[in-house]
């Protein structure tokens, strides 16, 4: 993958977030913070507002991409999603039970957990031993309606400030994020890195087929549970800190997969494109809506939307011209 282009963006986009907003830091109060620490005039703005907020975007996008990159191999299609196996619609279902029982802050967050690690182990139970990949389709796609139609059913029984609270959950946001967030994704985002690295190699090769796979000595039946869990497990440490912010996974796997010629899916690469349209996220509601504080999801869905389309399009003139 060609990183240095990706590793200046997000330098670059970082800079920019961390300058740009209602009150404008300059260069020169970035290095006063640097040198003075809490003594400089900007320390409060840079340091417990916007710096935390950035952090914790780029370990959610990380994980998400990661988490649609190993989807997209997985299921051996690059419009394929976390949404696909319920995990995102389960944690949307605890976040909102929780919610509506009263409880707020990290109780919310431990309810999204729940819900994204509850649905891949259901997924699991009921896809059977050996799993083969349509049967984890077709169930994937079942849990995530069911959670859905609950979650909607219980918005409809919420209060009215309940629910918008919900809504804007259920949205993703940036919005409020301190350094408790960025601590708690950068705890444990590490060693799910460190688990994707050691199963980058198996990822490659079951993209090939159960049988090619098998054949090279991969334990096809073994390996796809724990990629499932992994997959889960990734999506929960993003959704317990920014929520389902959606589409993130969706562009991240492929467009990493381009820029490295299609050699297999680049997990690092992944990791380092979802941080980066985390943070475009976070700067497009700095710049259009300074005091709106619109939700960070808003403008992923923007951003996905056009591609997924796109990514339809091309599919249908590559079958053309095949």
């Amino acid at each position: 993958m060609r990183r240095a282009p990706v590793i200046a963006a997000l330098l670059l986009v970082f800079l920019a977030a961390l300058c740009l907003g209602r009150n404008l830091v300059t260069i020169r109060d970035l290095w006063e913070v640097l040198h003075q620490g809490p003594e400089a005039k900007a320390w409060f703005l840079v340091w417990e507002l916007r710096l935390p907020r950035l952090l914790t975007a780029i370990g959610a996008g990380a994980a998400f991409g990661i988490a649609g990159a190993i989807s997209q191999s997985l299921f051996r299609n690059p419009l394929a999603a976390p949404e696909m196996m319920g995990v995102t619609a389960g944690a949307s279902l605890g976040a909102v039970a929780v919610l509506l029982a009263g409880a707020n802050g990290f109780a919310v967050a431990s309810g999204a957990v729940g819900g994204a690690v509850a649905a891949p182990v259901l997924l699991l139970a009921l896809a059977g031993r050996q799993p083969e990949v349509s049967r984890l389709i077709l169930t994937g796609i079942g849990i995530s309606l069911t959670a859905s139609a609950m979650t909607g059913l219980l918005l409809s029984r919420a209060s009215d400030t309940v629910a918008g609270d919900a809504m804007l959950w259920l949205t993703g946001s940036l919005n409020g994020r301190h350094w408790q967030h960025a601590r708690l994704i950068w705890a444990v985002l590490p060693v799910l890195l460190l688990v994707a690295a050691l199963i980058a190699r198996p990822l490659d090769r079951m993209e090939m087929g159960d049988d090619l796979a098998q054949s090279l000595g991969i334990p096809v039946h073994l390996t796809r549970p724990v990629l499932v869990l992994l997959i889960a497990a990734l999506i929960a440490a993003g959704v317990a800190v920014v929520g389902p912010v959606g589409f993130v996974g969706l562009m991240a796997g492929p467009i990493a997969r381009r820029l490295a010629n299609g050699a297999g899916p680049d997990l690092i690469g992944a990791a380092m494109i979802g941080a980066l349209i985390m943070l475009l996220a976070d700067l497009m509601v700095t710049l259009s809506a300074p005091y709106a504080l619109l939700p960070a999801g808003v403008f992923t869905g923007l951003m996905g939307a056009p591609w997924l389309i796109w990514l339809l399009w091309r599919g249908d003139i590559e079958r053309k011209t095949a």
